[in-house]
């Protein structure tokens, strides 16, 4: 079984965790933080490193790498890390949980993460380092953006296209056909009617 490691090991990180684990695809081989910590994640698991060791654990064997920081708004955050990781050299794997229901027609791009439950249905397109989170539906044709975050319990009516780097939060729903743009923030328990320009923040019901 091959070794990963994890970067970031706050509270997403124990989703994804649970997802590799059950999986059993993966052997993690511990955390990779921003400053130097020695001590256990709360996961139960060793950080073994910060970013300025990602080099050296690279050339030691440990070729996976995935990124379990959270989005919380700033999905550039993530993708610095994703483009130093594939400078390296390292795989990112998508991590799909075994609960999840994916239709056949569906194309999961490098470092997403599908979590417990998300229903991705029929020529749905997720980007790369997307975020899926718990019990999301995403239904038919729908394209998420490279770096972006459908936070738990949300709803992506057909046709849906979601830009890069932005945020759908919790419990909102994304009515058919519409289209968000790129660096937006929706907020939690939203229901978006119209289309939103990039780097808009909507709140509404």
């Amino acid at each position: 079984m091959e070794q990963i490691i994890l970067l970031g090991s706050g509270g997403h990180a124990g989703s994804v965790m649970d997802s590799i684990m059950q999986l059993k695809q993966y052997k993690i081989a511990g955390f990779i933080e921003r400053e130097t910590a020695e001590k256990t994640a709360d996961t139960g698991l060793p950080i073994i490193g910060t970013d300025n060791d990602l080099k050296a654990i690279y050339d030691a064997g440990i070729r996976n790498a995935f990124v379990t920081v959270g989005y919380l708004g700033k999905g550039n955050v993530r993708e610095r890390i994703y483009d130093r990781l594939k400078q390296i050299g390292y795989r990112i794997p998508s991590i799909i949980d075994p609960s999840a229901i994916l239709a056949d027609k569906v194309l999961i791009e490098e470092g997403a993460y599908v979590g417990k439950r998300a229903v991705i249905n029929a020529n749905s397109h997720i980007g790369k380092m997307s975020i899926i989170n718990t019990g999301v539906i995403v239904e038919h044709d729908n394209e998420i953006g490279d770096f972006s975050h459908i936070a738990v319990g949300s709803v992506l009516c057909g046709n849906v296209k979601i830009g890069e780097r932005t945020l759908i939060g919790a419990n909102a729903t994304v009515i058919q056909g519409i289209k968000v743009g790129s660096n937006v923030i929706v907020g939690a328990g939203t229901t978006v009617r119209h289309e939103i320009e990039s780097g808009q923040t909507y709140y509404g019901k």
